[in-house]
């Protein structure tokens, strides 16, 4: 994606009109008719004259429309002369009289819609009930633009407005809103008796916020916090699963009402757990969460899952400030949202749970995913101007979540924390339910800190990519250079023109010095023996360092003169350095080898995801170079797995759970953990529920369909079906495609596109375990080849349907013929919903590819030169 300027080809609503207040009316039906009945009143200020209404409507029938004046005549709009754009998602209605500026109008309407669309816009979601029929809840999910598809609105972050919601259901069931209940009365609709609910006003807020939800929900509930706090479920599920949340939420609240400065405004939060959610979604006051993100035990969920979920609620509760009180003016600020709640989520973590270790687990996940993605050709600025609905949807990514943070977290640093939270507060009360730039943080940070923070920080926001810093040691001294890094190879000359401006980070045996940095193409420094630059990366680019410097700075790990993230960054850069050309894949294993020692979870993680990167890319290289490949993992995994063992003792914390399961996963092919694997599947087949370990489970499925067949692949199948935890479901759909049968592969492809059994999220799960293996890859691509149609029909192709999908079907190819066949397969197809994702996934293609021939003779010498593979 090229980086733009706002055009007139932006498809936003006519200036001449802004709401002030909507009055929304909900009635669904959700056993009978798959559908909702509604009616919105929009007050709205006139600002220019006009004589046309236009607001944002797609999807929605339109039965009646009326506007009353200001002078009390009422204009009955007669259907036929209600105009529709589909293709912007516009409805106009013109008047054929002139609004006079500084009027105020009402628009009544009345609509049914759809609750079939897939997990977003207004849905229904099914459930069984406690006598084994299924039944059905309903919820809405609107980011970014689909509160035109559940009212007539105007449906941009800016046009904020008060919200008064009723919601008409039966007697029976609970109606939830942003707010809390105003009052509830008996109505009769269509001859039915039923309740009328309806939530107290709300404060200003954007269209994509607002959220209701109705069901039959259980609830646990807290007054741990000065508002009420709940948590919903379904009454299949143990509601005795969201007391990680109940508990956690309250202390969160408390937490960021100190760090801002600035109270929660709502009378209430809840929390609901929704089957098939779209992830999670900050609705103000009412967040809803996919059930695996919300409902989690520690005796069945594994370390992981759980710790997961504790993360998304605290970064969930931070989108209540940045968002949802001050929130984005367009969306290429959505990085102001998401950036700042990820960044105010591991700030938080350091007063309610440091043993969490949340900045480490960042510096070895979204950072990384943040340095991954922009070096693709195809990225994009944090900053990027979007036009329409199909281009928003693509920016919910690493840029605008993993690399905006790691921005944050570098002018942190260089103000200085207290001083930027400070600039934080003002920046918040500033702009207190209305919304902000890029521009309003920086000058608020200027403010409190004196310094020109656009100058320091524009050049990350408005710019693609990011720096290499070659490493070149000269007698001594040192030169440094910095040119942009690219995965698929040198950048050309006409990609390398920003120079960014680098604070070094300089480690030394003194300490970490701040004041050496490179502004410049390139710098000449003296340097003592040891050093490393990007101490604790906190700066956003990678060094590349020579063979020998990176053997020298392995050995400075052992002697502990680096920091665990030191240790995680010098690894993952080293393998990028390699991916790229600028070194071999050989000085990367040499690397890897001399982590075998290593005895801190996150730099072990980094150092198997590195190998499992390279096992990846070589998948289509002969058998004999991946055994060999296995054999030095055997190896390198030989002396910590010994050490740690897969007994897990009640009592263990999180993260040495979770280094346990990385290990034995990582060890599927030493005799003892396949011995063991196989009798604990075995007695898991036997009925065993216990016999796995909830933190081993997937590894043990994986490793049992490795060297297993129907049998084995039957009975995690029916374990998807009998099992209460979603945590053991998960497991068990993530293991499907671990087979190597191809009839029981083509199986669990058709199985994962029955949407009343598999939701759409459960779907990557299942796909995502077929990039793992050769067969598995190849049997997926050729699948979607002839199924592309059906898949869409399942999953739908809004932001988390196929859209999300590409790069994960895409992710496992890896061959120049691949991406040929990818480029013609979409040749002529309608790819505008995922034009960008597709650009980046054919980029990654190429650049694994080119990689692979590049290193192809390297990595066999080394893997024969140190005894893995015969000579």
């Amino acid at each position: 994606m090229e980086e733009v300027s706002p055009t007139s080809e932006r498809e936003v609503l006519p200036k001449s009109l802004k709401p002030v207040h909507y009055d929304l009316l909900f009635e669904p039906e959700l056993e009978e008719a798959n559908e909702f009945n509604g009616s919105v009143e929009i007050e709205i200020d006139v600002l220019e004259p006009t004589s046309i209404i236009t607001i944002n409507s797609s999807a929605l029938k339109i039965i009646t429309t009326s506007v009353t004046l200001q002078s009390g005549k009422t204009i009955d709009i007669e259907t036929a002369s209600v105009s529709f754009d589909d293709s912007k998602e516009r409805l106009t209605i013109d008047l054929k009289e002139k609004l006079i500026a500084g009027e105020k109008v009402h628009l009544k309407q009345t609509f049914t819609g759809s609750l079939l669309h897939p997990s977003e816009a207004f849905f229904r979601a099914p459930y069984t009930a406690p006598d084994g029929t299924q039944k059905w809840m309903c919820a809405t999910s609107m980011e970014p633009t689909l509160a035109r598809k559940v009212f007539p609105c105007f449906d941009e972050p800016a046009l904020k407005a008060t919200f008064t919601v009723t919601l008409v259901v039966e007697p029976h069931l609970t109606a939830l809103g942003n707010m809390d209940v105003l009052s509830t009365t008996s109505t009769l609709s269509n001859g039915k008796e039923k309740k009328a609910v309806t939530f107290n006003k709300s404060p200003k807020m954007s269209t994509y916020i607002v959220c209701v939800c109705v069901g039959e929900l259980n609830y646990i509930e807290t007054l741990a916090f000065r508002v009420p706090v709940r948590v919903y479920a379904l009454p299949d599920k143990n509601i005795e699963h969201g007391r990680l949340a109940l508990n956690l939420a309250p202390r969160t609240l408390k937490a960021f009402e100190k760090i801002f400065d600035e109270p929660y405004p709502l009378p209430k939060m809840d929390l609901i757990a929704i089957p098939g959610a779209p992830g999670a979604m900050e609705n103000w006051g009412l967040i809803t969460f996919l059930e695996s993100m919300l409902l989690v035990d520690e005796t069945e969920t594994s370390a992981e899952a759980y710790r997961w979920a504790g993360s998304v609620l605290v970064h969930e509760l931070a989108h209540q400030w940045f968002g949802n009180l001050v929130t984005m003016d367009f969306w290429e600020g959505l990085w102001l949202n998401e950036s700042f709640a990820d960044w105010a989520e591991l700030y938080a973590w350091e007063t309610l749970d440091p043993s969490w270790q949340m900045w480490e687990n960042f510096a070895t996940g979204a950072y990384q995913e943040g340095l991954v993605l922009d070096a693709n050709r195809e990225s994009h600025p944090i900053e990027v101007v979007v036009n329409k609905g199909s281009e928003i949807g693509q920016i919910f990514d690493a840029i605008s979540y993993c690399k905006g943070s790691a921005v944050i977290q570098m002018i942190a640093g260089l103000l200085g924390v207290e001083v930027f939270i400070k600039g934080v507060q003002f920046y918040l009360k500033k702009h207190a339910y209305g919304n902000a730039k890029t521009s309003d943080l920086w000058e608020a940070l200027s403010h409190v800190s004196g310094k020109d923070v656009a100058d320091m920080m524009d050049t990350w926001t408005k710019h693609v990519g990011y720096p290499v810093v070659d490493v070149d040691e000269k007698e001594g001294s040192v030169v440094l250079t910095q040119h942009r890094f690219l995965a698929g190879g040198e950048a050309g000359s006409t990609e390398d023109t920003v120079l960014y401006p680098l604070s070094l980070q300089l480690r030394t045996k003194e300490g970490v010095n701040a004041e050496v940095t490179l502004h410049e193409r390139n710098n000449t420094l003296e340097l003592p023996e040891f050093f490393k630059l990007n101490a604790d990366h906190t700066g956003f680019y990678r060094v590349a360092y020579s063979p020998a410097r990176l053997q020298t700075l392995a050995h400075n790990a052992k002697a502990g003169l680096l920091s665990v993230i030191d240790r995680v960054g010098l690894v993952a850069d080293a393998l990028a350095v390699a991916q790229s050309g600028r070194s071999k894949t050989s000085t990367v294993l040499s690397l890897l080898e001399a982590f075998q020692d290593e005895e801190n979870f996150f730099v072990w993680k980094t150092v198997l995801s590195a190998l499992e990167e390279i096992t990846q890319a070589w998948t289509f290289e002969s058998e004999t170079v991946l055994t060999a490949l296995k054999k030095f993992k055997t190896k390198l995994v030989s002396k910590i797995l010994r050490k740690k063992g897969w007994d897990f003792k009640e009592g263990e914390d999180l993260i040495e759970q979770m280094f346990k399961a990385l290990i034995f996963a990582n060890g599927g092919d030493d005799a003892e953990v396949e011995k063991a694997a196989a009798e604990m599947f075995a007695k898991f087949a036997d009925g065993d529920d216990q016999a796995i370990n909830i933190n081993i489970r997937g590894a043990v499925f994986g490793i049992a369909l490795e060297h297993g067949g129907e049998k084995e692949w039957e009975g995690i199948f029916k374990a998807t079906d009998k099992t209460s935890s979603i945590d053991k479901r998960e497991k068990c759909l993530a293991s499907l495609g671990s087979t190597k049968s191809p009839s029981l592969l083509a199986r669990t492809l058709e199985f994962s596109i029955m949407p009343d059994i598999v939701s759409r999220l459960e779907v990557e799960v299942i796909l995502r375990s077929f990039t793992k293996h050769k067969l598995g890859k190849t049997m997926l691509w050729e699948w979607v080849k002839e199924n592309m149609d059906r898949i869409v029909e399942a999953v739908g192709d809004g932001m988390e349907g196929f859209r999300l999908m590409i790069k994960v079907i895409l992710g496992g190819l890896g061959t120049r013929e691949h991406w040929e066949d990818v480029k013609s397969f979409f040749e002529g197809k309608d790819t505008e919903n995922y034009n960008v994702y597709l650009a980046q996934s054919l980029d990654t293609i190429l650049a694994k590819a080119v990689w692979v021939e590049r290193d192809r003779k390297d990595v066999a010498e080394w893997l024969k030169e140190n005894g893995y593979a015969e000579k």
